[in-house]
């Protein structure tokens, strides 16, 4: 232990690989973990653009990570067009970053959109609920809802009009990339599930 955080030295890649998988998971489950909340990347008219996103759902056997977002969002529309998504985690306190990259899978009213959406709690339900698409340029500031809906003033059964706008993005993980900052050496490896290789690397 170094400062009560773990040593990664004797680590297996196999051992590395899974810790991968189970801070995911925790990340998916507890809002308070530095895997909660990920940065996400996607590429439209030859321009990254980076947002932080809510990590939903972790299915490691499926290898596939869920996030939520809006359709009327630009990421959706990028994503319909070039599918290759990147996704960046860091925990702070381990000092661990973990990138991910895959392709994007999009769900709109369909089976797994419904299920959603019918444990989607009415305070985050009222982000669907805007009048104009997100990333519109308006001329004050604004959550683009009304006050009533800014207020929670609203039923479940009138929130169900945002359902329309409500979609998941399933990351089909392609592969890991592993990094943790020691200040006696860093350490690096690279989980290639396209081609089923794990390698360290320099870091």
């Amino acid at each position: 232990m170094e400062n009560n955080r773990i040593n990664y030295i004797d680590y297996s890649l196999t051992d590395l690989e899974q810790d991968c998988w189970s801070r995911l998971v925790t990340g998916a489950k507890k809002s308070r973990t530095p895997f909660h909340t990920p940065c996400v990347a996607t590429l439209g008219n030859g321009e990254v653009s980076l947002r932080t996103v809510v990590l939903r759902k972790t299915l490691p056997e499926e290898r596939e990570l869920r996030f939520h977002t809006d359709i009327r969002s630009p990421k959706w529309n990028e994503l319909l067009i070039n599918p290759s998504i990147s996704a960046l985690f860091y925990d702070s306190e381990e000092r661990i970053q973990l990138r991910v990259k895959g392709k994007a899978v999009l769900h709109h009213t369909d089976d797994l959109t419904a299920k959603a959406w019918q444990t989607t709690s009415l305070s985050s339900r009222k982000c669907y609920l805007t009048l104009y698409s997100p990333s519109n340029l308006v001329d004050s500031s604004t959550s683009g809802l009304s006050e009533d809906i800014e207020q929670e003033n609203f039923t479940l059964a009138e929130s169900e009009v945002g359902y329309e706008n409500f979609g998941i993005v399933s990351i089909h993980v392609q592969s890991f990339d592993w990094l943790w900052l020691n200040h006696a050496g860093h350490r690096r490896a690279f989980f290639d599930y396209e081609e089923g290789s794990f390698q360290w690397m320099i870091p």
